[in-house]
């Protein structure tokens, strides 16, 4: 690993109470070399922990309360904002302040801020030009990525009809000061996005390197490209960008008992964000479960049913444990990584909405026969309306807890659904006093996270997006000494 590097740069009011980039002592190396950039890039991208990834799928349908799970613990407690959709994540209900809550916004924005440096400086580093072409690349392939999180996050969902004036997040493309900013538009923020990914494919094409598994690659940009349209609903441009993953990358078998995510995997393209596997088995799983919808879903010769959950131990009942995916069973390298599956599901989708349900349903086979020990039983729909339905259904069950996928998938639906989420309190002795029911709301203006407070206080005039005030129906219970 290359040595750790700082940038010296003074604050900028923009990063606000973030302090990410602060000013550092003079005994500090400043990049000069295309080796010191591109390890600023991997420490800042591939090692920094993100605390959004975990928070988010609190918020699913995939996640409930395992049954009997102790309401006054503290990991269970510093999760009911997001599980209960509140409308400020930062504040509990006794008025205290959740720390990291809503610390999203603050740790992409750095991610955002080093991009940008490396983007403006890295053409003098001293080094040969290809080099610098892929470490440039990387900056604008990170760039476009965590613009693409932040709008999925903190961005109105998606509407050709309204994204010219929808509030999306707001857009630095540089290092400069600014004291206050505005928020871009939806259909700004999704054209910078591309105009990123394509930067970084023409350069990392253009430099002719190829890197490790840590680094994206051009079949990595690639992939994201077929994302960001799939959410805009370019289904023809979906099929196109998947098509250039999958013309050069296949799938590869799931074999149980050993991890899919490794370097040998010709499946993974890209892998990132290792600092979040440790923090992971957190003890957060005795109190928070798969739901049995998603655990069902799977048929028992479906592999991923034993690759992705274990079962808990007698003590915790019936629930199953949802963080496998966060450990070494499953990954040997990072948390997060954009895999052949995906193109695959992505352009299924596509062929789908696009009145293609054979050439979908081919691609939902393609996948199936790397994930079953046999398809024999499987029953695919026959009628072209329910096709698309089955392909969503299976993007759920292979993308399950993996990145921001069944949060951001919920959110993008023609008609979001409504999920409900119990929250049980019992007391210091075991004693179930009562249960709360939370609801979001098909289009429930919840599905967008708030600012962070912070935020909104060091810049009065930036808008945020008004959220509901969540209140439970409540069920008591008896308690008997």
């Amino acid at each position: 690993m290359k040595k750790l590097l700082y940038i010296t740069l003074i604050l900028l009011p923009f990063w606000g109470c973030n302090d990410f980039l602060d000013e550092v002592d003079q005994d500090k190396i400043i990049p000069e070399t295309t080796d010191h950039f591109a390890s600023l890039l991997l420490k800042e991208f591939n090692y920094a922990t993100n605390t959004t990834y975990r928070n988010v799928n609190y918020m699913t349908d995939d996640l409930r309360e395992r049954n009997g799970a102790d309401a006054t613990n503290t990991k269970k407690k510093g999760m009911k904002t997001f599980y209960t959709w509140q409308r400020e994540l930062e504040i509990d209900e006794d008025g205290g302040t959740v720390r990291y809550a809503n610390s999203a916004w603050g740790d992409i924005y750095e991610d955002i801020a080093i991009a940008n440096y490396v983007i403006e400086l890295v053409d003098d580093a001293i080094g040969s030009i290809e080099e610098i072409n892929y470490i440039k690349g990387e900056a604008y392939f990170i760039r476009a990525y965590s613009y693409f999180n932040l709008l999925n996050l903190y961005g109105v969902p998606f509407n050709a009809a309204t994204a010219s004036s929808d509030l999306g997040v707001p857009l630095r493309l540089d290092t400069g000061v600014e004291r206050t900013y505005r928020r871009s538009s939806v259909a700004e923020c999704y054209s910078q996005v591309e105009a990123d990914l394509e930067q970084a494919m023409m350069l990392i094409e253009e430099s002719g390197l190829t890197k490790s598994k840590w680094h994206p690659n051009a079949a990595t940009c690639n992939l994201l490209m077929s994302r960001v349209l799939l959410y805009q609903r370019k289904w023809a441009d979906v099929i196109t960008y998947a098509d250039k993953v999958l013309d050069k990358y296949s799938l590869s078998v799931m074999r149980t008992g050993i991890p899919f995510i490794s370097d040998e995997n010709d499946e993974v393209l890209y892998s990132f964000q290792t600092g979040l596997i440790s923090g992971w088995s957190s003890g957060s799983e005795k109190y928070f479960a798969v739901t049995s919808e998603l655990y069902n879903s799977y048929d028992d010769a479906d592999r991923r049913k034993q690759t992705f959950f274990t079962g808990m131990t007698a003590e915790t009942g019936e629930a199953y444990n949802w963080t496998a995916k966060y450990n070494t069973s499953f990954t040997s390298m990072g948390f997060a990584n954009f895999r052949v599956a995906e193109a695959v599901l992505n352009r299924a989708e596509a062929y789908a909405a696009s009145n293609q349900a054979t050439l979908a349903i081919d691609d939902i086979k393609m996948l199936d026969a790397h994930r079953y020990t046999s398809t024999d039983d499987v029953v695919y729909p026959d009628n072209d309306s329910e096709v698309l339905s089955y392909v969503l259904s299976e993007r759920r069950k292979e993308l399950c807890f993996e990145e921001h996928h069944r949060w951001f998938d919920l959110r993008r639906m023609d008609s979001r659904p409504e999920i409900k989420h119990v929250y049980s309190v019992i007391d210091e002795t075991g004693y179930l006093l009562q249960t709360e029911t939370y609801t979001l709301f098909s289009d429930d203006p919840n599905y967008t996270l708030p600012l962070p407070l912070d935020e909104r206080e060091n810049n009065l005039l930036i808008r945020n997006v008004e959220r509901y005030e969540k209140f439970p129906v409540i069920e008591e219970y008896l308690v008997i000494p």
